[in-house]
């Protein structure tokens, strides 16, 4: 089972941050995009494109980026978004063809 837990973010009023635990389960597209949604939210509230900010429209920037293969340090820096405190872990554990 993934678990997503919503919790109250420091930003501002709406700020949303989204706790994951997968217990090894795999993340599907769906869990993804129900974060995604969140996320963009969750901008909105913090960054209000009422007021002149960019809210979501920042976000939806910088995943575009990433998709267009822009390296993810740059698209952390361009964005001005910052690096995770506690880092993050990836392994993997891929199987080269004909193993």
């Amino acid at each position: 089972m993934v678990k997503l837990e919503v919790v109250q973010g420091r930003k501002a009023k709406g700020d949303k941050v989204v706790l994951v635990t997968a217990h090894r389960e795999p993340m599907r597209i769906e869990h993804i995009l129900q974060i995604l949604s969140i996320l963009f939210e969750s901008e909105d509230c913090c960054y209000p494109p009422s007021r002149g900010y960019m809210g979501r429209r920042l976000l939806y920037k910088a995943i575009t980026a990433v998709y267009n293969g822009v390296p993810l340090p740059i698209v952390l820096e361009k964005y001005k978004l910052k690096q995770a405190r506690k880092g993050l872990h990836i392994s993997y554990r891929l199987k080269r063809e004909g193993e």
